[in-house]
């Protein structure tokens, strides 16, 4: 595969690789890099990703992204970059170190390459930064390979990010992404049972994104068309449906009185409150939410200040 001929430039191109999925603190590093060394040389800050991630192409799953795709690719367009590449990667994925080199890379004519250290490419990741440095030292390409980023003490990487979600560690999480872990979907009529209580919620499902723990969670929601933020409580829970179960995202938003039905949201999640739990009464259940909402207000109030 070789990359057309419009993705040439005549200014210098400044190339970083990688899935970028989770843009978390260690790609936001890679990608700073690639811009300030683009501005520098007065050259191009390009970035070449793949479609579908690599790991979803070989075994298609459920709940793996932390970013919808097109939530991503809206990202990587806003974040200062010149220009991002799409690679579909069943195009590239049987490819040899050399070829994607020589097919790939060499199309763009670089002349430096940011990437961290521990980056791979080629059929079964079979080649290394070693081959990679080999490469580029022929062709008279820089190579800045960077060491990764770390949070206490531990690598910053998508895997860890959906393993602190999915334990209900939101603020490890968010740390390590460097911006609210954010679920996105369309709000859906529920079972009513939030409104009997006096407590209406927004209910969104979730179908391809890392779902936290079930529990209730301080949050923030907006609709996707604005950023008219409302905090809210959240509650990630699950609930029978068709034989199987389901999760459902439930926001209980503070001082709002609109119709979200069929509207796309946002749910920013901040800090993990409680797990579920079981009550003996309906009372029981109301006095544990209002504990809930003040102490979520609380929280959001501080991270305000």
């Amino acid at each position: 595969m070789t990359l057309s001929p419009s993705h040439i430039a005549p200014t210098p191109t400044i190339l970083t690789i990688g899935n970028f999925d989770g843009l978390h603190l260690g790609h936001r590093t890679l990608i700073d890099m690639t811009i300030a060394l683009a501005r520098s040389w007065g050259g191009r800050a390009v970035l070449i990703t793949f479609v579908p991630h690599p790991k979803v192409f070989f075994a298609p799953q459920a709940h793996f992204f932390i970013h919808p795709e097109r939530i991503r690719e809206r990202m990587l367009n806003s974040i200062g970059l010149d220009e991002v590449i799409y690679l579909p990667f069943g195009d590239i994925y049987q490819m040899t170190p050399r070829a994607f080199f020589d097919e790939v890379i060499l199309s763009l004519d670089p002349v430096a390459i940011v990437l961290g250290d521990n980056f791979s490419f080629g059929c079964r990741k079979s080649g290394n930064i070693d081959d990679l440095r080999r490469f580029c030292c022929e062709s008279d390409i820089a190579l800045h390979a960077l060491g990764r980023t770390t949070f206490d003490h531990c690598p910053v990487s998508s895997t860890r990010i959906r393993a602190a979600i999915r334990e209900g560690n939101i603020a490890m999480a968010n740390k390590m992404l460097g911006v609210p872990y954010t679920l996105y979907g369309c709000v859906e009529h529920g079972a009513q049972r939030g409104r009997t209580l006096g407590f209406p919620t927004a209910n969104i499902h979730v179908p391809d994104q890392v779902l936290p723990a079930t529990g209730v969670y301080a949050t923030r929601v907006a609709t996707e068309s604005d950023d008219d933020w409302h905090d809210a409580m959240t509650a990630v829970t699950h609930t029978p449906s068709f034989g199987c179960v389901d999760t459902v995202i439930e926001s209980n938003i503070f001082d709002f009185n609109g119709d979200l039905y069929d509207r796309r949201i946002r749910v920013e999640f901040h800090e993990f409150i409680r797990h579920e739990m079981v009550f003996d009464s309906k009372e029981c259940l109301i006095r544990q939410i209002e504990c809930d909402k003040q102490a979520i207000r609380e929280i959001l109030a501080a991270l305000e200040k």
